[in-house]
């Protein structure tokens, strides 16, 4: 894989898991999760998402392109918008 395509793919998994953990810990934590608890299941969260669409991608042809993965942060975005 493609060296430019796995920094962007990291960065966008950590920027996502932020996204996941700002909407996600409140919610946990109002169920009597810990804090810490809380953040670490909705970084789980994200980080199963996105390997689901990676997965997903990589069935369909054998290989993962910057455009699929645009397309697929860009689904998971207004998936998590929808949410809210």
């Amino acid at each position: 894989m493609d060296k430019k395509i796995v920094k962007d793919l990291s960065g966008r998994t950590i920027a996502y898991m932020i996204l996941k953990i700002s909407g996600t810990f409140v919610g946990a934590s109002a169920i009597g999760l810990e804090f810490w608890q809380s953040l670490v299941m909705a970084a789980i969260a994200g980080v199963m998402e996105i390997s689901e669409e990676m997965s997903r991608n990589y069935l369909n042809d054998g290989k993962i392109t910057t455009d699929e993965i645009n397309a697929s942060f860009s689904k998971l975005q207004e998936k998590h918008d929808s949410e809210r």
